[in-house]
């Protein structure tokens, strides 16, 4: 029906209450979807301190620190494939959707929301536990880097060393052979 200022006006029962339901849900969803987008961005964040954990910490609790993240990184992806399968359960744009689908779909995407959540708080809570742990594997690699550096200005001294024995007519063979050993080191 069409009213005397031109526009449409909807008959029926429940007409704006299903666009309400609708937008719901689609708020439930966006909720959602940040929820995921955090608890990914926590995770690869977590990932990179684990691995530098992993890179100069062989200790009883730095195993333990990676076994732990690996036991994490299970229930994130738990409840990261629980999150895709509702969002691809529920189709929001479709013309057709009702008010118990909306409703259904608010629901699920609120649980779902609350479970990433959730875990982002356990990623959290683990993340505060390897305080000392990553600060000790930080410092260790901060002293590692200038002593790479020092070898490797060693190795480069002693390779143009050889170089120049070899060029003044000397035999170097077993001193090249070994230099050669250390260089993948």
């Amino acid at each position: 029906m069409t009213t005397n200022g031109g526009s449409t006006r909807r008959w029926g029962w429940g007409g704006g209450r299903a666009e309400s339901l609708r937008a719901d849900a689609q708020a439930a969803k966006d909720a959602a979807a940040a929820a995921f987008y955090e608890l990914d961005t926590a995770q690869r964040d977590l990932r990179i301190s684990i691995e530098t954990i992993t890179a100069v910490e062989d200790s009883p609790a730095g195993r333990r620190a990676v076994s732990d993240f690996a036991a994490l990184g299970t229930r994130i992806d738990q409840v990261s494939q629980e999150y895709i399968t509702v969002v691809d359960a529920h189709d929001l744009d479709r013309d057709d959707l009702d008010s118990a689908a909306a409703t259904r779909a608010r629901a699920e995407l609120t649980r779902t929301k609350e479970a990433l959540e959730r875990t982002k708080g356990e990623l959290d809570r683990f993340e505060q536990g390897l305080g000392g742990l990553l600060e000790q594997a930080e410092t260790q690699l901060a002293r590692l880097a200038p002593a790479v550096e020092r070898a490797r200005q060693g190795l480069l001294a002693a390779s143009n060393a050889l170089d120049a024995a070899r060029a003044a007519g000397l035999s170097a063979d077993d001193l090249a052979a070994r230099l050669a050993a250390l260089s993948p080191s």
